[in-house]
């Protein structure tokens, strides 16, 4: 599995919804099941997945599956 696909499988699980759902475009407002609260779900399963903490100013810019991915990546890739 590449990286998109496990990210889109995560995010899919915190929004209890099909991964196939989740696209590039994807994100807070732009897809059925991403409310506040699947946001606030999608990023606490970030920090169990990857050790993290996501603060405050990162939450309010990790919006979109794109942006998400790119934190992520820039993060495991230190």
């Amino acid at each position: 599995m590449n990286f998109d696909d496990e990210l889109k499988e995560l995010i899919a699980n915190a929004l209890e919804c099909e991964k196939d759902s989740i696209l590039s475009e994807s994100g807070l407002g732009k897809h059925y099941k991403w409310d506040s609260l699947g946001h606030v779900a999608i990023m606490v399963a970030l920090e169990e997945k990857y050790g993290i903490e996501v603060d405050e100013s990162n939450i309010n810019n990790l919006l979109t599956f794109v942006s998400i991915k790119d934190f992520i990546f820039k993060y495991v890739n230190k």
